[in-house]
Formats: C-alpha cells, sequence, structure tokens
C-alpha cells in the first residue's frame, strides 16, 4: 500500500512536499468529503498526484495549511480537477484559498467531443481504458484509519487524473484551445464564490413577483438565514425553506399565531425564529422606500419568445462552424439575461460569460440579431 502513495498526516510532513510540488508545472488535484445537513462540507482527504507520485493529505492532522496555500494559489502551477465546483468550494471554506490556474477535465471533454458534463469513471475509461474501482465513492472519509480500498481508490483518482490531463491537454494545444478550457474552468471558480448574505434573496424562485416593503422582507430573512446556516455550519432548508421565506414575505404576517396559520411553520420553529421573524417583518413596514431593493428582473417575456428562439439559432450556427456544442457556447440561462436587459429599453448588456474567447464569435452576430428585431418591433 505504502509503495503506491504517501500519507501526509502532519505539518512538517506537508511542508515538506509542497516545495516539491512547487516546482512542478502541472499537479492533479482532488478532494474527499462528506456532506449530509450540514451548510459546509466536511473535509476528509486531499490528494495531489505528479506523473506517478501520489500524496494522501490527511485534513483531520493538519492545522498548517500555508504551504499547501502556496501551492494552490500560484498561478505558474496547473491545477488539475475534475468537475471542480465542489472541490473548490470545500478548499475555499477549509483552506481559505482561492484556486489559480486551473484546468477542468470535464470541461476539456467537452471541448473534445465526449458528453458535456461527463463523468470521471466514465472519461478514465473512455481516454486511458482504465475502468476505476467505486466500491469507496460513498464510504465514511472521516472514519479513522481510512480502508485500503479508501486509499486506493482515492490515489487512483489523480494518478488517472494526470494521464487524463496530459491527453487533452494535447489534443486542446493541437486545436488551439487549450486557453479557452482554462479560461472556463478559472471562471467556475469565480463563479462558485460566496453569494453575500445580503443578496442571497435574489437566487430564489419567485422573488421577481415581490417588490417593495416585501421584498426587502424577503432580503432580511434570506440574510438572516444566510448568517444562521454559516454560523452553525446547519442546511438552509433546516433552518426555513425556500417557499416559507416567499410566504413569508407575501403574507408578512405580525404574531406568532399568524406565522402558523398563514405560513404553516411549525410550532418548533415558531418557539426557536418567531419573535425574530416577526422583528424583521415589522422592520420592513417601517421602512422608507429609499430603503427598498430594487426590483428582480422578471423572466423574459412572451413577445422576446421568438427572438431568443433567433439567438439561439445564432449560437447553432456557430457552434457548427466551431465543431462544438452549442450548450458549451451559450446556455439558455445566459441568453435569456441577456435579452431581458434591454428588452424594456433596447439598452441591453453583454453578461459576462460573453467576454473572453466567446466574445470573438459571439457578440457581434447576436448584437446584430437583437438589434435587428428591435428595430424591426419599434419602427416609429
Amino acid at each position: 500500500m505504502t509503495d503506491q502513495f504517501q500519507w501526509i498526516d502532519n505539518n512538517a510532513a506537508l511542508a515538506q512536499v509542497a516545495d516539491e510540488w512547487a516546482a512542478a508545472s502541472v499537479i492533479a488535484l482532488d478532494t474527499e468529503f462528506v456532506r449530509t445537513d450540514s451548510f459546509y462540507a466536511h473535509l476528509g482527504l486531499i490528494q495531489v498526484g505528479i506523473e506517478d507520485q501520489v500524496w494522501l493529505i490527511d485534513p483531520l492532522q493538519i492545522n498548517d495549511w500555508a504551504p499547501l496555500v502556496r501551492v494552490l494559489s500560484d498561478p505558474a502551477i496547473v491545477k488539475v480537477l475534475h468537475a471542480l465546483s465542489e472541490d473548490a468550494e470545500v478548499l475555499a471554506h477549509h483552506l481559505g484559498v482561492e484556486l489559480q490556474n486551473v484546468f477542468d477535465t470535464q470541461i476539456a471533454a467537452g471541448f473534445l467531443g465526449h458528453p458535456v458534463q461527463m463523468s470521471y469513471a466514465r472519461l478514465v475509461e473512455a481516454i486511458c481504458d482504465v475502468e476505476l474501482p467505486k466500491e469507496a465513492t460513498r464510504s465514511d472519509w472521516l472514519q479513522r484509519p481510512l480502508a485500503d480500498e479508501q486509499c486506493f481508490y482515492a490515489a487512483a483518482d489523480v494518478l488517472w487524473l494526470y494521464r487524463v490531463y496530459q491527453h487533452c491537454a494535447a489534443q486542446l494545444k493541437e486545436q488551439n484551445r487549450y486557453a479557452w478550457v482554462a479560461e472556463d474552468s478559472q471562471r467556475m471558480v469565480s463563479n462558485n464564490r460566496p453569494v453575500p448574505p445580503q443578496s442571497y434573496y435574489q437566487k430564489l424562485r419567485g422573488a421577481w413577483k415581490l417588490k417593495g416593503e416585501r421584498l426587502l422582507v424577503l432580503q432580511l430573512l434570506c440574510e438572516w438565514r444566510e448568517n444562521l446556516a454559516r454560523a452553525t455550519n446547519s442546511n438552509r432548508g433546516r433552518i426555513l425553506q425556500d417557499k416559507d421565506l416567499i410566504t413569508l414575505a407575501e403574507k408578512m404576517p405580525t404574531s406568532r399565531s399568524m406565522l402558523q396559520k398563514q405560513v404553516n411553520i411549525p410550532s418548533r420553529k415558531i418557539r426557536l425564529y418567531g419573535d425574530e421573524l416577526i422583528a424583521m417583518i415589522e422592520r420592513a413596514r417601517d421602512s422608507r422606500r429609499e430603503d427598498w431593493p430594487e426590483r428582480i428582473d422578471s423572466p423574459l417575456p412572451a413577445d422576446q419568445a421568438q427572438l431568443l428562439k433567433d439567438v439561439r439559432q445564432v449560437v447553432n450556427t456557430v457552434a457548427e462552424q466551431l465543431n462544438l456544442p452549442a450548450e458549451i457556447l451559450a446556455r439558455r440561462k445566459s441568453l435569456e439575461a441577456w435579452l431581458r436587459s434591454g428588452a424594456r429599453t433596447g439598452d441591453y448588456e453583454v453578461p459576462d460569460i460573453f467576454t473572453g474567447w466567446r466574445q470573438e464569435f459571439l457578440v457581434d452576430p447576436i448584437s446584430q440579431c437583437i438589434r435587428t428585431q428591435w428595430e424591426a418591433t419599434h419602427e416609429t
């Protein structure tokens, strides 16, 4: 077992091997964690791989992460991950690091003709003709000692990840598209930054229907729940569900009895949170207009359906020219955001996703399509 990986379980050992990693140009990176009813995942293991060498890092025994943080934040070292979102989130919380110069092999696979969002096991099998063990996938990564099969599973993940990277990187560089994947990979890290508690209300389904003091109620409730969830490491829904927050904002109950009658909040939660909920509602009732949040953009108006169809056809045409899946170029959500931004005024704002490598291929033809439609429907 020990000749296949090195076990790192103290600060001194981590500092020593981190010096070795700092000299590498590429490292494969993975994490194992447990997420149940908590807000934050519980980190159980960090795996690092360079060519045929693998290190398994025990986060339950280490408290000085500075050597590893320096490596993970070094823009000169490529960090290879697969479907990096959760790994980036876990490392950001536990180590306080934002990964730099990342390469997501799931993104790369989509650029190279494999299914978009392909699983890691399927990608390894497709590229390396190796079937990875699955027995330890859902095992308890917080138990100690880890079972041999857990260690072998974890080590194999980064061992083959390094080889998958070599294969994908070579093909992408030959096509002059390596930078595209690197850009999209780094954007995944940026998009994964925590939403400020005071802005979380914008994520709730149906929030766009609220305005004025009711939208302020929702903002206050979401901020309160977000702060409580983070402070107590509790699942948001375990505190109050989204639908309950929306109903509270709609009904604005003023007493504990009304919390139960109008919103159907369980008695236990009323005992825990009732006074706070009523206080936030009263605060919104006493607010001034200048305290109210701006209304959230509504879903795309029905009269924009044809324009959305036309814009998606533009994307499909460009995708065929580039031999890429259309969903890599532009997802429906991004296109709808673009169209919503100017649906009433004609002053359209290009979403951030269409900067970078996409700008060259998409911004002009989509803008022309939008402009043509606007002029045709707003002739004087």
